[in-house]
């Protein structure tokens, strides 16, 4: 869920473009619609709306019938999704993707060399790294030589979330009412398609990240759930987005 910032600038967007010409528009939201839309009517009406908070999309806007759906981001946000550990192998099963990689990302997540988090240490990142640097190299190999994979990976983290029947998000919108980089679902996919990621060497799909939500080194668990949930994120987010916008097109 967002904090209240990111709340607000949702509700600012919202209210500043719902009901109201395009010709009225400020330049950065009048350009955001063009490049959703393309050639537009400056004398339409378009209409904004908020979306469920647990889906990708924050807002949708509609130009003359046709309704496009937003996910927003601001400021220094990287996370783009977080589900439970089991849920996403069996999503990787769906990929074929090899046991002995499945058994590595799980004892990546726990942290006390098991698969089900029942070890009574909890290493310390570095010596976990250590451990595992040659078999989290082997799991890199063969999560980013699916192309298919990585591109499903960026859908469910991205656009659309873990449920078929959710509103998928056809653009991803970075920054607040005044100035924003307008990227869409094509461009962003054509980009992890063609880039490529061999630099990183921690878990991940391209340019997109994975890591356990908590492991409680050294300290209580104060929180089982969290330990059974695993975050996706993007480092320097704005600025990749910044870059497909001025690079890639769709």
């Amino acid at each position: 869920m967002k904090d209240n910032i990111g709340n607000f600038k949702e509700l600012e967007m919202i209210n500043a473009l719902n009901g109201k010409k395009i010709k009225d528009l400020n330049q950065n939201l009048k350009f955001m619609v063009k490049e959703i839309f393309g050639v537009v009517d400056e004398e339409e009406i378009i209409k904004a709306e908020s979306i469920d908070k647990f889906i990708k999309p924050d807002f949708s806007i509609t130009y003359k019938g046709i309704t496009k759906h937003i996910s927003m981001k601001s400021g220094q946000a990287e996370s783009l999704h977080q589900e439970d550990i089991k849920k996403f192998i069996f999503f990787l099963r769906k990929f074929n993707v090899s046991e002995r990689t499945q058994k590595t990302i799980l004892l990546y997540q726990y942290g006390d060399m098991t698969l089900d988090g029942s070890g009574k240490e909890r290493l310390p990142y570095v010596k976990l790294r250590s451990l595992l640097a040659e078999r989290l190299k082997l799991v890199n190999e063969e999560l980013n030589k699916n192309s298919d994979l990585v591109k499903a990976i960026a859908e469910r983290t991205i656009f659309k979330g873990t449920f078929d029947e959710n509103i998928a998000a056809d653009y991803v919108y970075h920054g607040d009412v005044n100035y924003g980089i307008t990227v869409s679902k094509a461009q962003i996919m054509r980009f992890i398609e063609l880039k490529k990621y061999k630099f990183i060497d921690v878990p991940h799909f391209g340019p997109i990240l994975f890591r356990p939500h908590a492991r409680y080194i050294g300290k209580e668990i104060k929180n089982p759930e969290s330990r059974q949930k695993v975050d996706f994120y993007w480092p320097r987010l704005e600025s990749s987005l910044r870059y497909i916008s001025a690079r890639y097109y769709g």
